[in-house]
C-alpha cells in the first residue's frame, strides 16, 4: 500500500507531487520515520500498565496493552521512501511518499535497477 502514487516511467520516477529524472537520483532509501515514537509510547503504556495494575481495571489495563501494540504495530508498518538526488542536494522536501515500509522496500530495488539501467545506457 502506498499513500499516493508511485508510477515508475522509462526516464522518469512520478509521484503524487514530483517527477524525478531517474538519471539525476544518486540513492533511493526507505526509512521508517515513526518507528522510535511507537516503541515510546508502547514502552510507556506497557510500564504505566505494569505499575498501576493494582489499580487498574481489567478493561483499562486491556486498552493500554491495545494502545501499546498498535503504536508498535504502527511504527513498524510505516515507511518513508527518500531519493537524494544531485538537483535535490540541501533541499528541505526530498521525500517522495510514505506507505508500508514492505511495499517501499520493494519499489526501492526497483527504482534503483531503474536507475541503473538509465545510468549504464540500458534503456531502450
Amino acid at each position: 500500500m502506498i499513500l499516493g502514487t508511485l508510477r515508475l516511467g522509462v526516464t522518469a520516477l512520478h509521484t503524487h507531487n514530483h517527477s524525478y529524472m531517474l538519471e539525476g537520483i544518486k540513492a533511493v532509501s526507505t526509512r521508517r520515520p515513526f518507528l522510535s515514537s511507537g516503541v515510546l509510547v508502547a514502552g510507556h503504556a506497557g510500564l504505566f500498565a505494569i505499575g498501576f495494575n493494582d489499580l487498574l481495571y481489567a478493561e483499562e489495563i486491556a486498552a493500554l496493552v491495545a494502545t501499546g501494540g498498535l503504536s508498535l504495530a504502527f511504527g513498524l508498518c510505516i515507511g518513508q521512501l527518500r531519493l537524494i538526488s544531485r538537483d535535490l542536494t540541501g533541499a528541505q522536501a526530498t521525500e517522495a511518499v510514505y506507505g508500508t515500509y514492505r511495499h517501499l522496500n520493494r519499489e526501492r530495488l526497483e527504482i534503483a535497477a531503474a536507475v541503473e539501467r538509465m545510468k549504464s545506457g540500458g534503456v531502450s
